[in-house]
């Protein structure tokens, strides 16, 4: 496949998108990534090789999915000039719609989120996700844990967005973030005490997936086990 897309919103929809997807994840999740956090700094191929002394041809072809096996040193300095910390590029536990969705999320915040939302929030907006589309928002495997439903990749989100962001990207494109995603986030921050981390906890007990397992909050019954959210669905 040789081509760069001007519209990632409309490519991910392809036949020819999803049969490349199959055969080549990594390195489409790697061009996913790079073309998306350019978009968000309204910054063309050329301003990138100015900020990261990668020759434009070469974040061409990244984009074009056309350059294999993109060396250690090119996505560091990629990254620097994308202005993000490296990990956003380099790891598997970031996924870009995750990274919408929490910039989305954030953005109706009143305050900087402190860990409990960032692992709670997504939570029931997942089961309300589930629930309403059969498919989760997040890229995140929920166990119980402690004092919440937890997935330990969430460190790597709150590690990306306290680097990088004061709160949230202002201008960010929302390319995977869909507009009945966003409805269903709007609709569980309203039923939910977004602001309030004590509550959040104590609420996430009373969920199905939760209670399937009857567990409460001082107990240490089926620690690490994996939560249900499609039973919801029934």
């Amino acid at each position: 496949m040789n081509f760069t897309s001007n519209d990632l919103s409309k490519l991910i929809k392809s036949k020819e998108y999803l049969e490349y997807k199959n055969e080549n994840y990594r390195y489409l999740k790697l061009w996913e990534k790079i073309y998306s956090r350019r978009k968000d700094l309204w910054l063309t191929q050329k301003q990138l090789w100015d900020l990261s002394k990668i020759p434009q041809n070469k974040i061409s072809q990244l984009e074009s999915w056309t350059y294999w096996e993109p060396w250690f040193n090119m996505l560091c300095k990629l990254s620097k000039g994308l202005n993000i910390s490296y990990e956003y590029l380099f790891t598997d536990n970031i996924s870009r719609k995750t990274v919408e969705l929490y910039n989305y999320i954030f953005s109706k915040l009143d305050n900087i989120a402190d860990r409990m939302q960032y692992m709670k929030i997504p939570y029931f907006i997942d089961i309300a996700s589930v629930k309403k589309q059969w498919i989760q928002i997040s890229n995140f495997e929920y166990i119980r844990w402690h004092y919440w439903p937890f997935d330990k990749k969430v460190y790597d989100y709150e590690k990306l967005f306290s680097i990088v962001y004061e709160k949230w990207i202002t201008d960010m494109k929302y390319i995977y973030l869909t507009d009945n995603d966003k409805q269903i986030i709007d609709s569980v921050l309203l039923d939910i005490p977004k602001e309030n981390w004590e509550k959040l906890k104590i609420l996430s007990y009373e969920t199905t997936p939760m209670k399937k397992l009857w567990v409460k909050i001082w107990d240490f019954k089926h620690m690490w086990e994996a939560l249900e959210l499609d039973i919801v669905k029934k």
